[in-house]
């Protein structure tokens, strides 16, 4: 979380937007972040030059981003052929080479050169950014005067792209808003599933809704923390970079967010897609491959029939995109694969067929090992300066479970989050008292919650008691409410006290009769 003069510096860019008239959040994360992405490569090269020099050698140039020479920039025709657009030194398309000139040819260098480089496909020292970003276009047209002041401000030392967990944050700072109607998962939240959870190296890890690649980057950050000494590997750092983390989003403004998110915390190459897994057969090379899936997937929407992959309307026949993800993440599980997914409560305890036939999915057919219910007010996302305030207001629970596709539930465990840290209106203060760490704990020593009581914060609930209740998975149709004995006072007393009382008010009552009859 960024606090302090570098949260000021970040307010001040975007203040700088709305003071040009560019209010609209998606635009400004958009410009913004890809502004950030440009500046990321140029302080890694520099970086790495810095590195080399110190030990007196020169870089290689497979290594670098920005080579010795030229840069060539081709366009194919209609008929595939290439044509040379333009050419340009690679030294030209640097943010230290470029930050300092004036606002006309700043923009000039920017739109017409190192757009088009890093959006060329064919250019493998961008990753595979040119993929996500086909429908990104330039937006400082006429704004030449906010353009020279957003790089001018990004160019301050402290924003120094190398520290990737610094710039994350401020990655994810700016994406606090919501983008696209999208609530982000707030961080602590994210980093409760993943404690629980515990992702490990090789693992395939997916996010089927990935927005700004929240749950993929912490779990990454889980793995480099614990698991230090094997990444030093050179294997375990090819498949750390380019074949464990997946995700999606049909939005391509998301995906690319998430994608630059991603090798800003240093999964260079993560593997994401574009295609919303939920339809037709975009799931197909999906299916049966990971070992963990953690999301905060639409807690509402609607897809059509029509649209909707045949297999997931085999577990849950329905439009609702809640339960068609859920649904989802099961099919994408191997056998022995774990999902951690965020629900709105209806998921829990509707009981229509639809979402019944999920939860029985779920229970008798799965391992559903179990529910989180967390407190209204979670997802509240504060605004920047210019733009109303807003707050989901979604009661919402994390569901556990494990692909087994021979059932195995026995007991399912429950705990019933009040704090999380933070107050639960729009301004969320950091508060005392957070149930997290007992949820982590308890969750890692699930056989000693047998003898917690259904009065507790916790308990297991046998699985035939949720069959009788109709596969009802909410915390209070469980909990036993403790009531207290409450010794009332004999009667004889009362009424002692309240004879008293009157002798005490007619003593009164004649009292003042006196002094009225005196004043007379």
């Amino acid at each position: 979380m960024i606090t302090g003069t570098l949260k000021s510096k970040i307010n001040a860019i975007w203040q700088d937007f709305y003071n040009e008239n560019m209010a609209q959040t998606s635009d400004i994360v958009n410009q913004l972040t890809t502004l950030m992405f440009i500046k990321m490569l140029d302080d890694q090269q520099s970086a790495l030059e810095a590195q080399a020099f110190k030990i007196g050698v020169s870089p290689e140039q497979s290594l670098l981003t920005f080579k010795e020479g030229n840069y060539r920039y081709y366009e194919l025709d209609g008929e595939g052929n290439k044509t040379l657009k333009f050419e340009i030194p690679y030294a030209d398309l640097r943010w230290k080479n470029f930050k300092n000139l004036n606002s006309k040819d700043l923009a000039k260098r920017i739109k017409d050169y190192v757009v088009p480089f890093i959006k060329d496909p064919n250019n493998k020292a961008v990753g595979q950014f040119g993929k996500y970003a086909k429908k990104y276009t330039f937006g400082f047209d006429d704004k030449e005067r906010l353009l020279t002041s957003v790089v001018d401000k990004l160019s301050d030392p402290e924003l120094d792209f190398n520290n990737t967990d610094l710039m994350g944050d401020v990655y994810e700072y700016m994406c606090g808003s919501g983008i696209s109607g999208q609530y982000r998962t707030p961080r602590h939240i994210i980093d409760m599933a993943v404690d629980m959870m515990e992702p490990k190296l090789g693992e395939k890890i997916i996010d089927p809704a990935m927005g700004t690649a929240g749950f993929i980057i912490e779990a990454a950050k889980f793995i480099k923390e614990h698991q230090h000494q094997d990444l030093m590997n050179v294997r375990n750092q090819q498949i750390f970079k380019g074949e464990m983390f997946y995700g999606c989003d049909n939005d391509n403004n998301m995906a690319r967010i998430g994608y630059m998110n991603a090798v800003l915390h240093g999964i260079k190459n993560p593997i994401f897609s574009m295609d919303s897994l939920l339809e037709n057969e975009n799931p197909t090379n999906y299916i049966g491959k990971f070992d963990l899936v953690l999301a905060n997937p639409p807690f509402s929407g609607s897809l059509v029939e029509s649209a909707t992959n045949g297999k997931i309307l085999s577990i849950t026949k329905t439009k609702k995109t809640e339960l068609l993800f859920v649904a989802l993440m099961e099919m994408l599980l191997k056998p022995g694969g774990r999902c951690m997914t965020i629900v709105p409560d209806g998921v829990l305890t509707n009981g229509n067929s639809a979402f019944l036939s999920l939860r029985r999915e779920l229970i008798d057919k799965q391992r559903l090992i179990g529910v989180v219910s967390m407190p209204m007010g979670i997802f509240q996302a504060s605004s920047k300066k210019g733009s109303a305030s807003k707050g989901a207001g979604v009661k919402t629970s994390f569901l556990i479970f494990e692909k087994t596709n021979n059932g195995g539930t026995d007991n399912v465990w429950f705990y019933n989050m009040t704090n999380d840290g933070f107050t639960l209106d729009v301004k969320r203060q950091p508060v005392e008292g957070s149930d997290i760490p007992d949820i982590v704990e308890r969750f890692h020593h699930l056989d000693k919650e047998f003898d917690r009581k259904r009065t507790d914060k916790s308990f297991m609930v046998p699985v035939n008691e949720i069959r009788s209740e109709d596969y009802d998975l909410s915390f209070n149709k469980y909990k036993q409410i403790e009531k207290q004995e409450v010794v009332y006072r004999p009667t004889s007393e009362i009424f002692e006290d309240l004879k008293n009382t009157y002798d005490e008010a007619k003593e009164l009552m004649e009292s003042l009769e006196e002094l009225l009859g005196k004043e007379e």
